[in-house]
């Protein structure tokens, strides 16, 4: 036999808490949540009370609720929502802050105050071909932003799971997003780096380039070699580096250490000595701990930390503040290098997959830049460049007291 309602604190933007209710109809289904807009339970339970003498604690759903009070903590792990859509498929971390970054910074500010009825197909449409020419506040001074339709799509699409959602519980009759039409894509394409640029950020002594920045500099290194994502490379351990590859079994982000990486699919790829050396040196500091870091192996350097250092090596040999933002080069870039570099030298879609951990060919499509015309050049490039390929053998640059060296490991090696 259930209550007649009960209550539970929720979240609302600007880190207040507010209780919630939930009351029980007469088939003992439970409906809600509604807000009781009281900050403690007791006046919340006052509140219920008073609702159930009117005969009005179960509300008409289609009228007076408000996006804002819908979306309390809707982006939130434990929530109804999360909880449900769980019992279907994992949900990172990462995508459940992404979401709730989306809703809190480009739709609340608009839809906060609206009631859930009065969100329409035109409304919506009028916001989205806003973010071309979106006015925001910041610092007491407003600016514009001029936001890529890519982004704008992604936040419709946040939109529309979350108004499905009140259809699912009965709140709309259908859900808004469904009839507005997306923005054309608009996606920059990126540039990644060249064989020539990639051979001058790693010379005979790396200092040149990356100064005192070794750790940086040897997690640049293994990311123009894997492909690994950056939440991977931090993530990697000691006690995963053996003799000729490393397991890549675990990712490092705001959330701290979890110990399985996006795809939740471990893999093993294979290094050639050097850069095992490589790690190798940094464990001497950080022993079984995280190769990345500066403190014994407690915890690994940021991302920011690595990215930095990738942004001041690009400028050192040559490319300037305007060339790596048209260009779009980031430490995500390696990943488009690595998965370009293994299927220009022949490998198929599978190998490289085992390699970079994509799920789909679709996905390898995507990060590939392949360009006919650099063929010759990558060839007479091959002997220096990090990650590359030749014949039917791996060629990977080492260091060595006389500079590089190739060395050939045989394609697809795991433990």
């Amino acid at each position: 036999m259930h209550n007649d309602f009960t209550l539970f604190l929720r979240g609302i933007p600007g880190g207040k808490k507010v209780v919630y209710y939930y009351a029980y109809d007469e088939t003992g289904e439970r409906r809600g949540p509604w807000t009781t807009k009281c900050m403690n339970k007791t006046a919340a339970r006052n509140y219920c009370h008073a609702l159930m003498k009117k005969g009005g604690l179960i509300p008409d759903r289609t009228k007076n609720i408000t996006f804002g009070e819908f979306a309390a903590g809707f982006w939130e792990r434990g929530s109804e929502y999360i909880q449900r859509r769980e019992c279907r498929r994992d949900i990172t971390d990462d995508y459940i802050c992404g979401c709730r970054k989306m809703m809190k910074n480009q739709i609340m500010p608009f839809f906060a105050n609206t009631p859930l009825d009065k969100i329409t197909e035109g409304v919506i449409n009028d916001w989205l071909v806003g973010f071309k020419n979106r006015k925001i506040e910041k610092d007491g001074k407003t600016e514009i932003i001029n936001y890529q339709n890519t982004y704008a799509n992604t936040v419709l699409k946040t939109f529309s799971l979350m108004l499905a959602e009140a259809v699912r519980r009965g709140l709309l009759a259908v859900n808004p997003c469904e009839k507005v039409q997306k923005l054309k894509n608009d996606r920059r394409k990126l540039e990644i780096l060249t064989v020539e640029e990639v051979r001058k950020l790693y010379p005979k002594n790396y200092t040149e380039i990356w100064g005192e920045r070794k750790i940086a500099y040897a997690a640049n290194r293994l990311a123009s070699l894997t492909g690994m994502r950056i939440g991977e490379i931090l993530g990697l351990r000691g006690e995963y580096v053996f003799d000729d590859y490393i397991v890549v079994c675990g990712q490092y982000g705001d959330k701290g250490y979890k110990p399985f990486t996006k795809t939740k699919e471990n893999r093993n790829i294979p290094l050639m000595p050097e850069m095992i050396g490589l790690l190798r040196g940094l464990m001497k500091n950080n022993g079984q701990g995280f190769v990345f870091s500066d403190n014994g192996g407690a915890k690994p350097l940021s991302d920011d930390c690595i990215s930095r250092a990738f942004h001041s090596a690009l400028i050192k040999i040559g490319i300037n503040e305007a060339e790596i933002k048209r260009r779009g080069l980031s430490l995500h870039g390696w990943r488009h290098f690595l998965n370009t570099e293994l299927q220009r030298q022949g490998l198929t879609i599978q190998q490289v997959q085992s390699v970079t951990g994509h799920k789909t060919d679709r996905m390898s499509e995507w990060y590939s830049h392949l360009d006919a015309r650099n063929i010759t050049d990558v060839v007479k490039a091959q002997e220096a460049i990090a990650g590359t390929m030749q014949a039917e053998t791996e060629i990977l640059p080492q260091e060595s007291g006389d500079g590089l060296k190739i060395v050939k490991m045989p394609v697809g090696k795991t433990a």
